[in-house]
């Protein structure tokens, strides 16, 4: 079962969200990149978009506060390590919560 097919549709939501604001401000954004739409060192992260423009690229992951530590927070630590190894390039990490119904 790939990464994709493990978020809850409330990070789905998030993340397309995102990517709307990505684009209202000019980047080009790609959801669930490829290893081959990544830079080497970042091949095998599981990012769940990447937004290119104004002179960096960023590398989004969207989690609910319950699967914040889905894989461990090791995940999210090796990713941030990553990003930061690569010139132009920046990690974001997008908490979402489910809202609350009135009562």
């Amino acid at each position: 079962m790939s990464y994709q097919q493990h978020q809850i549709a409330i990070e789905h939501q998030r993340l397309l969200r995102l990517a709307r604001e990505y684009r209202q401000q000019g980047y080009q954004v790609t959801l669930h990149p490829k290893a081959e739409d990544l830079p080497p060192a970042l091949a095998g992260c599981p990012f769940d978009l990447i937004a290119k423009g104004k002179g960096k690229v960023i590398a989004a992951e969207v989690r609910t506060r319950e699967n914040l530590t889905l894989n461990g927070s090791e995940d999210l630590r090796r990713m941030t390590d990553l990003v930061k190894q690569v010139p132009g390039w920046e990690f974001e990490l997008v908490i979402t919560n489910p809202r609350r119904r009135a009562s």
